[in-house]
């Protein structure tokens, strides 16, 4: 039994790949990304501002691309928040002035007492810390939290089957385009289908695009979600799909 009294997992969806997941008393963000624009892009609906995510106690890392991994995101967080990072990129979080852990594939540690573990993703590395490995995170609430960086689809990841009640899966890019190594909505609903989770939220998606594109063709900024409904109900009718929109919270409560 966990140290803490089970109480409804609450999700905020920030954007892209970042989640505020809150469960057992603690304050999970993954990958934040708070800015306005990277490079090129930009980003869709309102600023985020720090003071509105709140004091954060960890913070998931999944991979070094600068989407996920973004610097000044890190250090706008209010808190002292502990960075749980894959193995080869604790180092540079730790010269950032962070307390770190670094983590490999099937090793768990723990915040305020509820379980961490890391899981398996397959995605490319970023050519400025290609030592860094990718993952994604299972938080073990009760409810337990699948978080799943960028991935493509692999056989290992068949051995979450059973452990995930709420999967957040990438269902698209930044921009218009599919890209290699990720899931796309339809791998996503067979995934969720796959590890049998009782709920799915999307992210990646529908927030980072071209600066003036969206004028011109901005269809794609929300095609995936589209075809994520409709893959789902194909693929996962089991799966309760909850699509949230940029800073909208949902609530999940295990059945007694």
């Amino acid at each position: 039994m966990p140290p803490w009294v089970a109480e409804p997992l609450r999700l905020t969806w920030i954007g892209h790949a970042t989640v505020l997941i809150e469960v057992g008393g603690q304050r999970f963000l993954t990958d934040p990304f708070l800015r306005d624009r990277l490079g090129p892009l930009r980003r869709r609906g309102p600023s985020v501002e720090p003071e509105a995510v709140g004091r954060i106690d960890a913070v998931l890392l999944s991979h070094a691309h600068p989407d996920h991994f973004d610097r000044r995101s890190l250090r706008r967080l209010a808190g002292d928040p502990l960075m749980l990072v894959p193995t080869g990129l604790g180092r540079v979080v730790r010269r950032m002035g962070f307390a770190a852990r670094e983590l490999a594939v099937d090793e768990r540690t723990e915040v305020g007492g509820v379980v961490v573990s890391a899981v398996p993703a397959r995605h490319g590395r970023w050519p400025r810390h290609p030592g860094a490995s990718t993952l994604g995170y299972l938080v073990e609430g009760p409810p337990s939290v699948y978080f799943a960086g960028d991935t493509s689809a692999f056989a290992g990841l068949g051995a979450l089957a059973g452990r995930v009640d709420v999967a957040l899966l990438p269902i698209g890019s930044w921009g218009p385009h599919s890209a290699p190594w990720h899931l796309g909505p339809r791998g996503a609903a067979r995934l969720a289908d796959t590890i049998g989770a009782r709920v799915v939220v999307p992210i990646h998606w529908g927030t980072l695009y071209p600066a003036g594109l969206a004028r011109l063709w901005g269809g794609p900024l929300d095609a995936p979600a589209a075809r994520f409904r409709d893959a789902c109900a194909d693929l996962a009718p089991s799966t309760e799909l909850r699509v949230l929109g940029l800073g909208e919270r949902t609530s999940v409560e295990l059945p007694r």
